[in-house]
């Protein structure tokens, strides 16, 4: 089923608000940014939990560090979902590369290392949010809508 049944009329405020496809993929990206943090959270919350994969060569730990990234991500997210809904297609190219990259990270991780913990869980629901992401922003309508000419702004 697509965004919005007819296409709009030119000129039109329907032709300004993106299709429903879009809006949901936005909606996610929001979901996305506060699993993230979450992640940030658990850093902070329980710090020795994953103390072995942060800890360096030296013996010190990128914890600060790795929750100040998660942060920044968190950031990342709501600017593509933002660029998104203004129809951006380097908004969509990014949300694409992030996505996927995120999605290949945890398959590798989850390869190398299954465990069943609240870090993964949070990971897997971010990947699965990513890829949701994805496909929506590839649906006809949301094609469309990235694809469409911008109006010219004074």
């Amino acid at each position: 089923m697509s965004g919005t049944a007819d296409p709009p009329k030119t000129g039109s405020a329907e032709r300004l608000r993106p299709p429903r496809d879009v809006v949901l993929a936005v909606r996610l990206m929001y979901a996305g940014a506060a699993l993230t943090a979450v992640l940030g959270l658990l850093r902070l919350i329980d710090p020795d939990a994953y103390e072995d994969v942060l800890d360096t060569s030296s013996g010190t730990s990128a914890r600060g560090s790795y929750v100040v990234y998660l942060f920044v991500v968190a950031a990342i997210w709501l600017l593509v979902a933002r660029y998104c809904a203004h129809g951006s297609r380097r908004a969509r190219r990014a949300a694409t590369f992030f996505a996927v990259l995120y999605v290949a990270a945890v398959a590798a991780t989850l390869a190398g290392s299954p465990r069943f913990d609240a870090y993964n869980v949070v990971s897997v629901l971010i990947a699965v949010v990513g890829a949701a992401v994805i496909w929506l922003l590839y649906r006809p309508d949301s094609r469309r809508w990235f694809l469409r000419q911008h109006p010219p702004t004074s």
